[in-house]
């Protein structure tokens, strides 16, 4: 299979919404759009569609007709932002790519907060073997 590239590779980039962001990427929304999003999560979905419209690696969306997937998703009614995001997880595994992901607020920070001790770990540990050499 030929997979061509589009944009940044976001296969191996997990769809992160913070606010709406791609890690890697650095797309993030201002406070102002955040406010949007919680007044209308049909929009946060469709947004999501078009980030990884943009920036999928796979320009065949693993075979997948990703413009029928956003007329699918943009027909439902979601009653929360909690409906959008299970949609958005739905919509994301009819990709069938195990690196492409979405996290919520709340997921995206534990996350954060579990990789930012495993780096000061590392750190400290290289920091450490690194004075037992010298």
């Amino acid at each position: 299979m030929v997979v061509a590239k589009r944009g940044l590779v976001l296969g191996a980039t997990a769809v992160v919404l913070t606010t709406v962001a791609v890690t890697g990427a650095g797309i993030r929304l201002s406070s102002q759009s955040q406010a949007f999003f919680r007044e209308s999560p049909k929009e946060l979905v469709d947004e999501v569609w078009q980030i990884i419209d943009r920036q999928y690696v796979d320009a065949t969306f693993n075979q997948v007709d990703w413009r029928a997937i956003r007329s699918e998703y943009l027909d439902r009614t979601y009653a929360d932002k909690e409906a959008a995001y299970e949609a958005i997880r739905e919509m994301l595994a009819k990709l069938n790519d195990p690196y492409t992901r979405f996290m919520n607020p709340e997921e995206f920070q534990n996350m954060q907060i579990d990789t930012s001790g495993e780096l000061t770990e590392s750190a400290f540990n290289l920091l450490k073997m690194r004075q037992a050499i010298n």
